[in-house]
């Protein structure tokens, strides 16, 4: 564990044990998380995920494993040292747990009671901390007036009443509206600036992943079956799953669909193909499309085009109908992948990519 792993699981088990029934719903992950990090841990429903973050504070004991958050053995504390440690690890859920028949100010308040500050550096705190998520005014309402994107900033501002080091978003985001998610997104990213913040964030949609993440890990059946950097993971993911929640964050799947029903309208044979071409970083900058009908004769008529900037690293993706000489076009591919451009041939036939 490096002196910046703020959070380490090694060969964690968690298995349920139910009238009968066993289920294994973590199997041997092993995680670290660097200080500072926005840590996106990805899969359906059912993958494992938000089992798996509930070891971190010991909300779930594993079966098996170990568990070190801030260099502390987690699983080794006793009641009151395990109280403390969770003060430094705030957590917010889809569905707010806000406490209903108490004011905004009250719930946010609610972490602090019994603590070591007097009402008024409580009210104090309180004030802040309602300001920092953009809820002044708000102070006096109660929960139903309020909504869903503002409940889940009381979610946040409570979850940061004790000064926390580590931030878990479970699902915070699957209730809410695109725009209000991507004002929440914008609110954890700016706090894991403002802040130091370290964040995980357990999703089913590599959406919320891409807009705010650094780093991803993609779950399924109990086990990670994919993790690195963002920029790598979305452009070369190596399963199947990886590649089925990147293509919808993209949203190529759907331009991918329309394309293969008008694929009899495309004229495809040895002089047609249909190819998608992925590039990342100084690669975008390439004049691509005029270099190859520059060099190779290859005309490229565009039909979906896209570019992501991940972690300020731009990232593209095209679909084109190459036409040229088949030899032609075989250069204008080696040309493509010499200038770090991954080439694939797209086969309206298959479901799958060629």
């Amino acid at each position: 564990m490096t002196k910046d792993t703020i959070i380490q699981l090694k060969d964690v088990d968690v298995t349920f044990h139910n009238k009968g029934q066993t289920v294994q719903a973590v199997k041997h992950v092993s995680l670290d998380v660097q200080r500072g990090d926005i840590y996106g841990v990805v899969g359906y429903s059912g993958a494992g995920k938000s089992t798996l973050v509930r070891v971190i504070n010991r909300l779930q004991r594993p079966t098996a494993g170990q568990v070190i958050v801030n260099g502390q053995d987690i699983l080794a504390m006793k009641a009151k040292d395990l109280r403390q440690a969770r003060t430094k690890i705030g957590m917010i859920f889809q569905h707010f747990n806000l406490m209903n028949a108490r004011t905004i100010a009250d719930n946010v308040d609610y972490p602090l009671k019994g603590g070591k500050l007097t009402h008024a550096q409580r009210k104090e705190k309180v004030a802040k901390l309602l300001d920092l998520v953009g809820l002044s005014e708000k102070a006096n309402d109660y929960p139903a007036q309020l909504s869903g994107g503002q409940k889940q900033r009381v979610a946040i501002a409570r979850a940061l009443a004790n000064d926390p080091e580590i931030l878990i978003s479970d699902e915070a985001t699957s209730a809410l509206d695109p725009k209000t998610t991507t004002a929440i997104l914008e609110l954890l990213k700016q706090l894991n600036k403002d802040l130091g913040l370290t964040v995980v964030l357990i999703t089913h949609e590599m959406e919320a992943v891409k807009e705010i993440c650094n780093k991803v890990a993609v779950m399924e059946d109990g086990e990670i079956i994919e993790r690195g950097d963002l920029v790598t993971i979305f452009s070369e993911p190596k399963q199947k799953l990886t590649r089925d929640f990147i293509n919808t964050a993209t949203q190529i799947d759907q331009a991918l669909d329309k394309i293969y029903k008008q694929a009899n309208a495309l004229g495809l044979d040895d002089h047609h193909r249909l190819v998608q071409l992925k590039y990342v970083g100084a690669s975008t900058d390439a004049p691509l499309i005029t270099e190859l009908f520059k060099r190779y004769q290859v005309v490229s008529n565009i039909l979906y085009g896209n570019v992501e900037i991940l972690q300020d690293t731009p990232l593209g993706n095209l679909v084109v109908v190459m036409a040229g000489e088949p030899d032609q076009l075989d250069q204008a591919w080696q040309y493509c992948r010499d200038a770090g451009i991954q080439v694939t041939q797209l086969n309206p036939n298959d479901s799958e990519v060629a």
